[in-house]
């Protein structure tokens, strides 16, 4: 059941973005710079998901459980700095390329120059990231079980 749903959002996700056009990285630019006529398609992306995203985990917590089965994860307890410093990282990468990872993979799908190497890169980071988490070790037994 969670896989069905899980299929379904990620459908409802990608018809989306194809609608909307968020897999053209010239959106951000358009969203981000001061023109006469602006488009916020970007931001109505960013509020809808907010705004759905709250209420579901608002919803979750309330009952204590996940809506859909299963145990709720608890969170590691992380530096106050550790998820500043990765959407700062995270924001960097977008603003420079245009991309996120999403829209990158869509871009993929329609050949759109420069999406593979930006995927290969944001691969390559969270590669280096377990690597430097682990000691020096990639971890593959933790990368099996998220799959």
């Amino acid at each position: 059941m969670i896989r069905l749903f899980a299929l379904a959002c990620g459908l409802l996700c990608g018809i989306g973005m194809e609608i909307s056009g968020l897999s053209n990285p010239s959106l951000l630019a358009d969203f981000l710079l001061p023109a006469e006529a602006r488009d916020i398609t970007l931001g109505l992306g960013l509020l809808s998901a907010l705004v759905t995203a709250s209420t579901v985990l608002l919803v979750a917590r309330n009952i204590g459980r996940p809506l859909l089965g299963g145990t709720m994860e608890k969170e590691a307890v992380l530096a106050a700095w550790k998820p500043l410093a990765g959407g700062l990282l995270f924001g960097l990468g977008w603003g420079l390329a245009g991309y996120f990872p999403l829209a990158a993979l869509v871009a993929l799908g329609l050949f759109a120059p420069g999406a593979a190497i930006f995927l290969a890169s944001v691969l390559a980071g969270m590669i280096l990231h377990d690597v430097a988490a682990n000691g020096g070790k990639l971890n593959i037994e933790g990368i099996r079980s998220r799959g």
